[in-house]
C-alpha cells in the first residue's frame, strides 16, 4: 500500500475513500458505485492540481492577467461572420484581379510579338543559347541563383528559364525560333513582378513543346526518375487551350490486338484520359464483334436508384452515361482498362453505332449540369483493319445531334496492318489520324492529334475568358497551387486565320490565398474554404499535399472532407449557384486531430460568391454567442524586451509580406526586426497581437526559468495570436508541430471544452488548460498553458490516489476520449506497454464492451487523399521484340516517300526516345508510383465519448474471456476528457484474456475493394462559354505530315539496324 506524504492536500479525501473501499471491496471483484465515483473525483482533482503545480499557473493567483479592464489598448469584439465573409471575398477578388491583369499583359505582349517576328532559318544552338532550367544548379555560383524569400527557392530574376520535354530536341528550328520570338516577354515578366510583389510564377507554354518560366530556377526531377514533364499534357494547359469535351473512347480488343500492341494501346488511352479535366465528360468502350463499356455499369447502379425514378425521365433507360473526368472517376476507368483481354474479330460499324447511340442517349437522359455540352468526339484506337463503316458514318453525320461528332483515330503498334480506313474515318468527320508505334511516342501523338483541331477560336471581343484550375502540385516547388490561364494566338497579318501558339499562365499558391484569411478574427476551430463551379475544393484545411507534381488535380469535393449530409449538399449547391447566405449547422463532430473528435458541434457557415471568378468562399466558425475576438490596437512597445528565440516559435502566418515565420531561431530575427520597425505592409492586427502576447506571457515564462521539476519534460504556453513560448529549449521539436494555432490540439480543445485536457503520448501526457480573458462583459480565448509530464510521475501519482484498491487484483487505466491510455497503475499488461496505447490493442474485448455500453461512440470515414505503400510490384514492360526482317523491309519501303525535311532533328529525338533509360515504377500522370508510395484510399476509425449525460454514470460488468470472465468498471471524470477503467487481472493467466477486440483499430487501413461502378456524379454548373475552333480539316490538313513520315522512317531504320544486330548476335 502506498504511503501518503505528510501534508498532502488530498490525504483526508483519500482516507475517507479508503474507509469506503475497505467495506466495499473485502475480497470479491465487485464494484461499489460510491467508491468508484469518489475515486474518479479524486483523480480529477489530482490532475487539476498537478497542472497548477507544474505550470506555476493558478486560476485564482495567475501569472497571466485575465481581467483586461485596465488595459486600454486591448478590447474584445464580437465577430460578424457574414461581414467577415464578404470582406474576405472582396480581398480575394482584388488579389486575383491583379493576377488577371498581369496575365492579360503577358498575353497581349506575346500576341504582339507574333506579328513582328520574322522566321529565321539560320538559327542554331551556336547562335541561340536557351537558358535550360535542367542545367541550372543552385550550388554553382556561376549560375547566379540567389535565395528568393517570395518563392522559397533560388532564382534568377533577370531572366526566364526554358523547360523542354524529354523527346523534344532544343535544336529544332521551331523550338529555336519559338524561344527567340518569345524572349521579349521577359521584360513584361519583370514589370509584372515589380508592380505586384505577391505575384509568383509566370509562364508561357508553346504548342511546339517548350515552356518559358519566370523567374528562372533549377528544374526539380524526383530522385531516381527521369523528367517526363510536358506542359502540353498538364491539365492547366489542356483546359486553357481546349474547350470542354464529351468524349467516348473506343478500344479495339480483337484477337489481332495482343501483347505489345495491346499494352501500348492501354497506356495511350490512359494518357489521353489523364489530359482530361473536370469540365470534360468521358467513358471508354471496348469492341470486337460486339461493343460494351469497360465498366459495364448502368445509370441505376451508379446513382443507386431504381430504373424508373418516377418522373419518367429515365424510364427504362438505365444505360451508363458519360462520367465527369474527375480523378476518382478516371481511376475507375484505369482499373477497367488494365483488366481488358483481347479476342474475337473487330467491327468498326458496331463500335461506331454504339458510340453514336450513346451520345444520343446521353443527350436525352442527362441531368442538369451533366455533360460538357460543347465539343463531342470519338477517339478510336485500333491496330488497323479493312472494314469501312461508310453507311454508319453517313447516317449519323446527317443526324442533327451527332453530325458535329468528330472521330479521331489512332493506329497502334508496329504491325503492318492496313490503316487507310482509320485515316478515312478521321478525315471525313473533321478529326485527325495519328500513328503510335511505341510507348515512348504516346505522349507526343496524343497531344498532337487533337489539341490543334480543338483549340478554341479567338473571342470576337478579342479577349479570351480566363481559365481557373483546381488545386494541383506545382512542378517547380511541389506546393499546392492553382493557375489562371489564357490561350495565346498568332495574330500575324499575313495569316487569314489566327491559330493557337500556346497558353500563358500565372500561379496562385494556396498559401497566398490562405494569407488573406482574417487570422485575427477566427478562433483555432474556425477556417475558410474555396469552392469552384464543380463543387471541388480549391482551398480547405483538409487538402493534402500530393505524391508529386506528376499527379493531376486531386478533385476533392466539399462532401469528401465535410460530413456527407443533406445540409452540406444544400450548402454546396448554393455555393455553386453563387448565392450568399449564412447557415447554422449542427454537426455530429468537430475534429481536433487525427484520432480525436468532439461530439455535437454547432457551427455557422457563411458563404458568398467571388465576383469575376468561378469560386465561392465560405467561412466556418464554431457557434458561441458568448465568445468574442481579441483586438489589440496602438499599444506602447517601447518597454518591451527582445525575445529569446531559442525558447520561442511563431505561427506560419503572414505577419509581414514574404516573411512566413520559419522555425529556425536565426531566421526569426529578420521577421522580428520588421515587426519591431512596423514595416509597411505588415498586418497590424496580427503584429499588435503578437507583441501583446509577448508582454502578457512574460511573467509566467520568467517563473519557469531555473525551475524545472524532475518529472517535467517541458512547459509551454500557446497564444491565440500565434506566439509559442516553451521551456526548456530542448522542447522545440515537440512543440513545433503545434506552433500554428489552427493545428494545435490543445488550443482547439480548449476553445470548445473550456476545461482541463489530457493528451497522451508514449512518453507521458500533455496536460493543458485554456485561458480566457474578460473585458466589458465579454470573454475571449487568449491562450492555453500546458505541461508535459513523464509517464513515471503520472503512474506513481495515479497509484497513490488509487492505493486503497487492491492493485494486485486490478489494473486501473486512465484513458482519454479517443480510447488512448493517459496513464495506468502498471507499466505493462501481459507484455504490452500501456502508456499511450489504444485500448483496442489489449488482449481483452474491452473497447467492444465500452462501445456497446455507449461509453464510446464509433465513427468511420474514408480518406480519399491517402498515400499507401505500393500494393503490387510495378515494372517497366519488356523491351521491344525485334520484328522480322521482312516486316521491317515492307515498312521501310512504305514510309520512304515524303521524308524531305527535319530528318537530322528527328533522328536525334527518336534516338532519345529509343535509348530512354528504364526506371522502376515508371511514373507519369499519376498512373504509377513514386518513392514506394501510390495514391489510395484509407479507412479510418475514430472512437469518441458519447455526449449523452447518461453515459457519464458508473458502468460495470464482465468481459467474456476464453475460459473465464473478467470484471470491469468504468467512470468518466466529471469535467476532463478522460475516464477511469478498472480491469480485473487476478483471474487472468499469463496469456491474458485470450479474446481480442473484433472492432477495427485506430491504425488506418487501405481500402482494397473498389466499387467498379462507384462513379461520382454530383451537382455542378458548366463553364459559361464554349469557344469552338473555326479551323477546318482542309486548313490544317488530315494527311500525315512529312515529319510524321520521317519519324516513322527513322524509327524503322533504327529498328532495322537493331534487328540485324540482334539476329547476328543470336546466330553467333
Amino acid at each position: 500500500m502506498a504511503v501518503l506524504e505528510r501534508g498532502s492536500p488530498f490525504s483526508f479525501s483519500i482516507l475517507c475513500l479508503s474507509l469506503i473501499i475497505c467495506f466495499c471491496f473485502p475480497t470479491a471483484a465487485t464494484f461499489n458505485s460510491e467508491a468508484v465515483g469518489l475515486a474518479a473525483g479524486s483523480v480529477e482533482r489530482w490532475l487539476i492540481q498537478l497542472h497548477s503545480e507544474l505550470t506555476l499557473f493558478d486560476h485564482r493567483n495567475t501569472g497571466l492577467e485575465k481581467n483586461l479592464t485596465g488595459t486600454p489598448f486591448v478590447n474584445i469584439e464580437m465577430v460578424d461572420t457574414e461581414s467577415l465573409t464578404s470582406e474576405l471575398a472582396a480581398n480575394i477578388q482584388d488579389f486575383l484581379s491583379d493576377k488577371r491583369k498581369a496575365l492579360s499583359d503577358i498575353v497581349y505582349h506575346l500576341e504582339t510579338a507574333t506579328t513582328t517576328y520574322l522566321w529565321n532559318e539560320d538559327l542554331n544552338l551556336n547562335t541561340t543559347h536557351p537558358l535550360l532550367m535542367k542545367d541550372l544548379d543552385p550550388t554553382n555560383a556561376t549560375h547566379c541563383l540567389t535565395p528568393d524569400p517570395r518563392l522559397g527557392v533560388p532564382t534568377r530574376r533577370n531572366v526566364s528559364g526554358i523547360h523542354l520535354p524529354l523527346e523534344v530536341y532544343e535544336g529544332y528550328p521551331q523550338i529555336l525560333n519559338g524561344v527567340q520570338w518569345s524572349s521579349t516577354v521577359d521584360q513584361k515578366f519583370q514589370d509584372n513582378a515589380e508592380a505586384d510583389p505577391s505575384l509568383m510564377w509566370q509562364y508561357f507554354a508553346a504548342q511546339t513543346g517548350f515552356m518559358r518560366v519566370y523567374p528562372a530556377t533549377s528544374w526539380y526531377v524526383p530522385p531516381n526518375l527521369i523528367d517526363l514533364y510536358d506542359a502540353r499534357l498538364r491539365q492547366w494547359y489542356v483546359q486553357g487551350s481546349v474547350p470542354p469535351k464529351d468524349m467516348i473512347i473506343l478500344m479495339d480488343r480483337s484477337g489481332s490486338v495482343h501483347g505489345q500492341t495491346f499494352a501500348i494501346m492501354k497506356w495511350a488511352v490512359k494518357t489521353l484520359i489523364d489530359t482530361l479535366g473536370e469540365n470534360d465528360f468521358v467513358n471508354v468502350a471496348a469492341f470486337n464483334s460486339t461493343t460494351e463499356w469497360v465498366n459495364n455499369c448502368n445509370y441505376c447502379e451508379i446513382n443507386r436508384t431504381n430504373e424508373d425514378d418516377g418522373d419518367g425521365k429515365r424510364n427504362g433507360l438505365c444505360s451508363q452515361p458519360l462520367v465527369q473526368a474527375a480523378t476518382s472517376n478516371k481511376k475507375l476507368l484505369y482499373n477497367a482498362i488494365d483488366a481488358l483481354e483481347d479476342g474475337g474479330m473487330a467491327s468498326y460499324s458496331n463500335a461506331l453505332t454504339f458510340a453514336y447511340n450513346a451520345f444520343k442517349q446521353f443527350e436525352g437522359t442527362r441531368e442538369e449540369g451533366e455533360g460538357a455540352n460543347c465539343i463531342k468526339t470519338i477517339m478510336l484506337f485500333s491496330d488497323g483493319g479493312t472494314e469501312w463503316p461508310e453507311k454508319v458514318v453517313k447516317t449519323f453525320r446527317s443526324d442533327n445531334y451527332t453530325k458535329s461528332v468528330r472521330i479521331f483515330t489512332f493506329a497502334v503498334g508496329p504491325h503492318p496492318i492496313p490503316t487507310a480506313v482509320l485515316k478515312q474515318m478521321a478525315c471525313s468527320t473533321g478529326g485527325k489520324y495519328a500513328v503510335i508505334t511505341t510507348r515512348s511516342s504516346v505522349r507526343t501523338k496524343i497531344q498532337e492529334s487533337y489539341n490543334s483541331l480543338l483549340s478554341p477560336a479567338p473571342a470576337v471581343s478579342g479577349s479570351q475568358p480566363y481559365q481557373y484550375t483546381t488545386v494541383y502540385s506545382s512542378a517547380v516547388t511541389e506546393e499546392l497551387t492553382l493557375s489562371i490561364t489564357q490561350p495565346v494566338y498568332n495574330n500575324s497579318d499575313y495569316l487569314n486565320t489566327s491559330y493557337l501558339v500556346g497558353v500563358a499562365g500565372v500561379d496562385v499558391p494556396l498559401r497566398s490565398l490562405r494569407d488573406l484569411t482574417p487570422y485575427q478574427s477566427l478562433d483555432p476551430n474556425a477556417y475558410t474554404f474555396l469552392l469552384n463551379h464543380n463543387g471541388f475544393l480549391v482551398l480547405h484545411p483538409s487538402l493534402k499535399k500530393q505524391l508529386s507534381y506528376f499527379s493531376g488535380s486531386p478533385h476533392i469535393d466539399l462532401v469528401d472532407v465535410e460530413e456527407d449530409t443533406p445540409k452540406m449538399h444544400d450548402i454546396r449547391t448554393s455555393m455553386i449557384d453563387r448565392r450568399h447566405d449564412t447557415v447554422n449547422v449542427t454537426r455530429g463532430w468537430l475534429r481536433v486531430d487525427d484520432h480525436h473528435w468532439l461530439a455535437n458541434s454547432n457551427v455557422q457557415i457563411s458563404f458568398t460568391a467571388i465576383p469575376k471568378t468561378r469560386y465561392s468562399v465560405g467561412v466556418v466558425t464554431v457557434k458561441n454567442d458568448e465568445l468574442g475576438e481579441l483586438v489589440v490596437r496602438d499599444q506602447d512597445t517601447s518597454m518591451m524586451t527582445p525575445l529569446n528565440f531559442s525558447t520561442m516559435l511563431i505561427a506560419p502566418w503572414p505577419y509581414c509580406p514574404h516573411r512566413h515565420p520559419p522555425s529556425d531561431p536565426s531566421e526569426l530575427t529578420r521577421l522580428m526586426e520588421d515587426i519591431w520597425k512596423k514595416e509597411q505592409g505588415c498586418r497590424n492586427s496580427l503584429v499588435e497581437g503578437l507583441l501583446w502576447s509577448q508582454s502578457w506571457t512574460d511573467d509566467l515564462f520568467e517563473s519557469w526559468r531555473n525551475n524545472l521539476p524532475q518529472d517535467v519534460i517541458g512547459r509551454a504556453v500557446f497564444t491565440r495570436f500565434g506566439l509559442t513560448r516553451f521551456y526548456p529549449g530542448s522542447q522545440r521539436e515537440s512543440v513545433e508541430k503545434w506552433r500554428d494555432p489552427w493545428k494545435n490540439t490543445a488550443l482547439r480543445r480548449g476553445g470548445v471544452t473550456r476545461g482541463l485536457s489530457v493528451i497522451p503520448h508514449t512518453d507521458g501526457a500533455f496536460i493543458s488548460t485554456p485561458v480566457f480573458v474578460k473585458k466589458s462583459g465579454r470573454e475571449a480565448l487568449a491562450a492555453v498553458v500546458g505541461v508535459n509530464v513523464t509517464s513515471r510521475r503520472l503512474r506513481e501519482d495515479l497509484r497513490k490516489h488509487l492505493a486503497f484498491f487492491d492493485l494486485d487484483k486490478y489494473v486501473v487505466l486512465l484513458v482519454d476520449d479517443g480510447g488512448f491510455i493517459v496513464s495506468a497503475t502498471s507499466t505493462e499488461l501481459h507484455g504490452l506497454k500501456l502508456q499511450g496505447e489504444f485500448i483496442g490493442e489489449l488482449e481483452y474485448p474491452l473497447i467492444d464492451t465500452l462501445v456497446n455500453l455507449g461509453v464510446y461512440g464509433q465513427e468511420t470515414f474514408i480518406d480519399v487523399q491517402a498515400l499507401c505503400p505500393v500494393g503490387q510490384e510495378y515494372t517497366v514492360s519488356a523491351g521491344c521484340r525485334p520484328p522480322s526482317l521482312l516486316t521491317l523491309f515492307i515498312t521501310f519501303i512504305k514510309n520512304m516517300v515524303g521524308c524531305v525535311q527535319y530528318c537530322t532533328c528527328l533522328i536525334y529525338s527518336f534516338m532519345l526516345a529509343v535509348i530512354m533509360p528504364g526506371v522502376d515504377g515508371w511514373t507519369e500522370w499519376g498512373m504509377t508510383q513514386m518513392g514506394g508510395l501510390e495514391a489510395c484510399q484509407m479507412e479510418h476509425t475514430i472512437y469518441h465519448f458519447d455526449d449523452n449525460d447518461n453515459k457519464r454514470e458508473i458502468m460495470a460488468g464482465s468481459l467474456a474471456c476464453n475460459n473465464h470472465t473478467v470484471e470491469f468498471a468504468v467512470k468518466r471524470l466529471p469535467s476532463i476528457n478522460a475516464a477511469l477503467v478498472w480491469l480485473e487481472i487476478s483471474v487472468v493467466t499469463d496469456g491474458g484474456c485470450g479474446v481480442l477486440s473484433s472492432l477495427p483499430g485506430v491504425v488506418p487501413r487501405r481500402v482494397n475493394t473498389i466499387d467498379p461502378c462507384g462513379y461520382k456524379g454530383r451537382y455542378r454548373r458548366r463553364p459559361p462559354t464554349c469557344l469552338v475552333s473555326n479551323i477546318t480539316v482542309g486548313e490544317l490538313g488530315c494527311s500525315r505530315s512529312s515529319g510524321s513520315v520521317c519519324s516513322s522512317l527513322t524509327l524503322t531504320l533504327i529498328m532495322f539496324i537493331s534487328s540485324v544486330g540482334i539476329n547476328k548476335y543470336h546466330s553467333s
